[in-house]
């Protein structure tokens, strides 16, 4: 494929000579048309260049513009002066091209004149309104556009063209201009400063800013790809060209890992002709029908309301996330503690390489650094009969990275060992059975007691909450193949650095607003309003008595108060009244000397079961250690005083740690959780709803709907996306 050749007056040399993207694209334009897109495309490329010449004085530009505003107006009322000018006449009055986006143009080239920062993104617009938005306003009536929705997708797409410029040419506009397009409040939103512009390499703060940048391109993409009129798309071929270059070049940067301080980072002549080959294929493609951009409401802030809404605002939709409380995560959000100013989880979490959906929304937003990552599973166990031991895996492939942790685990005998690596193979051949527990499961593909005792039992726990006569053997074998029988990598354990809540936040926050959508924390919804046979949300009310409405919902709140929000009638309204509450209880103790040795320790046979060494979350000069123990799937222990179960914990730690016996407790804080997790009914099948309900404008996300995977953070985000794309 080759570029086409323009031959003609001042405005075919003009973009001849540019060797632009944009020129790539007329390719596939009628003869008349491409003569007319050259012309414009030379007065953009003329007024352009008018402010760009920096050698030339202020006011002998401003002079210039002055000049293409006269003869703009000269085009509607007699004879513009300009060669170009005189070029560019015969195509407005052909193409019935109004005056206000060519003056929006000059408008928004000469910004650049005056203003070299920008305060907010609103300030920015204007500016992207006038060089790129309006460009494709007047290019939308070249290509003979019919209906008015064209306008919408020409400002859309041209967002995305000038935020994709943006982000390409941050080096190069400051250093040859001195100009620097990001919003300064997204500056401070990210701790960057003016000097870190000026680095070869971004700061973690300036990741993030870049990150977002490319985040809001991507919105602006998707938005206008939903914009198209399926009447116009045969009229917008020269346009969805320009859309696959320009794509491709954003996915670039992505992919360079946003390395743009340096200098710009191009596609190559062949990528652009690569890029323009494979749009040209999608031509002749029947387009799939996409829903319009819609407002949306996501009701809940925990991980599942945050990966739903973050999905949405990516795919081009406006999106209000709305939590009750003033933090977003949910049941698994961290808080300052008042007494040390600690920043502590609500209970103790961990991530784990096999978390791909949760790492990957990390990683979108540059949070990864804020987790602490240990490389593989790496597990210290204590027993009344072993003493101290350790599981830890080897970086080969599986299942052998296994079979060396297995051979130092001496919890384990040789049987013991064999069964376990066996068991994926067993488990093919002998799959969970629909309501199959746990320990009916075990025992049916011949695990031994010693391998249920040392290593499937503290494992059902940490994963599902619940022991192993309760819980279910499908999710147990899921979580179980994915951690411990993925890849090497997929055992890796990530602890937060500093608290939950922040691998979220400010970042969400700014994500989500960067997309045309708020966060509103601190807005607890008091219930949805439906039509009369309760087939579609008509508002929703907020318990400070005001009410929205919104073109669809996603509820992602917990089981039990989801049931208050979905119709009676509805199959996940019936299924959620069968799940009973996983309770789990965790304290936090600071302590005047260490009380284990190893970041995470198991303890068997004992009504403890995991010690988190959090040592390193204490706030700088802190004297002491910070440590946080779990019982899971708890009894009757919840009901307990907090001093009853400190003295508990510590009882067993000190019997299973010898060394923790003159350590002395100086702090605690309990947590507990009557509904942490969810249980199906022993002996029936666990079903759980999808993300569509029978509303034709709800949908459901939550670390309790059907993802196969238990109630995991993992569980949650997965449910956030299924429930984003079910909205399509």
């Amino acid at each position: 494929m080759n570029p086409p050749q323009l031959h003609g007056g001042t405005g075919q040399r003009i973009t001849r000579k540019s060797g632009s993207n944009l020129a790539l694209s007329f390719i596939c334009l009628p003869k008349e048309q491409r003569h007319a897109m050259s012309t414009f495309y030379a007065f953009c490329r003329t007024v352009d260049d008018i402010v760009d010449e920096t050698s030339v004085p202020m006011h002998l530009r401003q002079g210039q513009l002055q000049a293409w505003r006269d003869d703009v107006q000269a085009i509607y009322r007699g004879q513009p002066i300009q060669p170009l000018a005189q070029e560019l006449a015969p195509v407005v009055r052909k193409y019935l091209i109004p005056p206000e986006p060519l003056l929006e143009i000059l408008t928004g080239v000469e910004m650049d004149l005056t203003k070299t920062r920008y305060e907010t993104f609103d300030d920015l617009r204007k500016y992207c309104y006038g060089v790129a938005s309006a460009v494709g306003l007047v290019s939308i009536n070249i290509f003979c556009c019919q209906t008015r929705a064209a306008a919408d997708y020409a400002i859309a797409l041209g967002l995305a063209f000038q935020l994709t410029n943006i982000l390409r040419d941050v080096a190069y506009d400051l250093q040859k201009f001195g100009r620097i397009y990001l919003p300064q409040e997204e500056w401070k939103t990210f701790g960057v400063t003016e000097e870190d512009f000026r680095k070869p390499t971004p700061t973690p703060g300036m990741a993030r800013l870049l990150r977002l940048q490319y985040f809001r391109a991507r919105h602006y993409f998707e938005k206008a790809d939903r914009l198209i009129p399926p009447a116009d798309r045969p009229h917008l071929s020269a346009a969805l060209l320009m859309t696959g270059v320009y794509r491709n070049l954003l996915e670039k940067i992505r992919r360079e890992n946003f390395e743009v301080l340096r200098g710009p980072i191009k596609l190559s002549r062949w990528e652009k002709l690569q890029a323009l080959r494979r749009g040209r294929q999608l031509l002749k493609k029947e387009a799939p029908v996409r829903r319009p951009p819609s407002r949306i409401a996501v009701i809940g802030g925990g991980y599942a309301g945050c990966a739903a809404a973050f999905a949405l605002a990516r795919e081009g939709h406006g999106v209000d996330l709305l939590e009750a409380k003033p933090h977003l995560g949910g049941r698994a959000h961290s808080y300052r503690e008042a007494k040390t100013g600690t920043t502590i989880d609500n209970g103790q979490h961990i991530l784990m390489g096999c978390y791909h959906r949760t790492l990957e929304m990390v990683a979108e937003m540059g949070n990864l650094d804020r987790l602490d990552r240990h490389d593989r599973l790496d597990l210290h166990f204590v027993s009344p009969s072993k003493g101290q031991t350790v599981l830890r895996s080897s970086p080969l492939p599986p299942p052998l990275h296994l079979l060396g942790g297995l051979l130092g685990f001496a919890e384990l005998t040789w049987m013991d060992r064999w069964v376990i690596l066996n068991l994926p193979s067993r488990a093919q051949r002998h799959p969970p059975k629909q309501g199959e527990t746990v320990q009916a499961w075990l025992n049916r593909i011949g695990q031994t007691s010693g391998s249920v005792r040392a290593l499937w039992e503290p494992f059902c726990l940490a994963a599902l909450n619940a022991p192993i006569q309760l819980a279910d053997a499908a999710l147990f074998w899921e979580v179980t193949r994915r951690a411990l029988f993925g890849a090497s990598q997929d055992a890796a354990i990530y602890l937060d650095k500093d608290g939950l809540s922040n691998l979220l936040s400010p970042e969400l926050n700014a994500f989500i607003e960067s997309a045309e959508g708020r966060v509103r924390t601190a807005t607890p919804v008091a219930e949805l309003t439906y039509d009369e046979i309760h087939q579609h949300v008509q508002t929703v009310k907020f318990k400070d008595g005001t009410e929205e409405k919104y073109d669809a919902v996603v509820l992602a709140v917990p089981w039990t108060p989801a049931t208050k929000f979905i119709p009676s009638g509805d199959r996940a309204s019936q299924l959620a009244a069968t799940l009973k509450p996983g309770p789990i209880l965790g304290v936090h103790l600071w302590t005047d000397q260490p009380l284990t040795p190893n970041l995470i320790t198991g303890f068997l046979d004992s009504p403890l079961h995991w010690v988190f060494d959090r040592t390193s979350t204490l706030p700088k000069g802190s004297k002491g250690h910070l440590y946080a123990a779990v019982i899971s799937a708890v009894t009757d222990l919840i009901d307990q005083t907090g001093k009853y179960l400190v003295d508990l914990i510590m009882g067993e730690i000190q019997r299973m740690v010898p060394e923790s016996k003159n350590t002395q407790v100086t702090h605690h804080v309990v947590y507990k959780s009557r509904d942490a997790t969810f249980w199906g009914q022993p002996g029936m099948p666990l079903a759980r709803p999808g993300p569509v309900t029978s509303v034709e404008n709800l949908f459901l996300a939550g670390d309790w709907t059907e993802t196969s995977l238990p109630a995991t953070i993992e569980g949650a985000v997965v449910s956030g996306f299924q429930a984003a794309e079910a909205f399509g």
